[in-house]
């Protein structure tokens, strides 16, 4: 059985909400998320290719980024890294909000509460 290293619900991320993250360091690549809570994100912080000495990362860094929601409305959220894994050659950012209970993440709060109350009724096709 795997530790559970969060203390608040993963949310597997369906395929239809399409949320993706951008780290603007990086420029306005399009960085998969994994999963979400209310306490973090999970993301992989490289593209397909991409050298790790492109754009090093680091335990404990700060990074802005904008969560998308879709390709036109993002939430402006500053997280800081938890983790970094290496999963076939991408690294995986596990990383925790900072600025809890500020307006960013307040709305994000509302998106997760969306997704939970959608998930106890939708049907998912395929």
């Amino acid at each position: 059985m795997a530790l559970e290293r969060r203390k608040a619900k993963r949310r597997p991320i369906l395929e239809a909400f399409a949320f993706f993250v951008v780290v603007p360091k990086k420029g306005l690549m399009k960085l998969k998320v994994v999963d979400v809570s209310e306490s973090g994100v999970g993301f992989d912080y490289d593209v397909g290719g991409e050298s790790f000495s492109a754009f090093p990362v680091e335990k404990a860094e700060m990074l802005e980024l904008n969560f998308y929601l879709n390709q036109a409305l993002s939430i402006p959220l500053r997280v800081r890294v938890m983790r970094i894994e290496d999963i076939h050659g991408v690294r995986r950012v596990g990383a925790e909000f900072v600025g809890t209970g500020l307006a960013p993440h307040r709305g994000l709060l509302a998106i997760l509460d969306m997704i939970d109350r959608i998930v106890e009724v939708v049907q998912i096709e395929g």
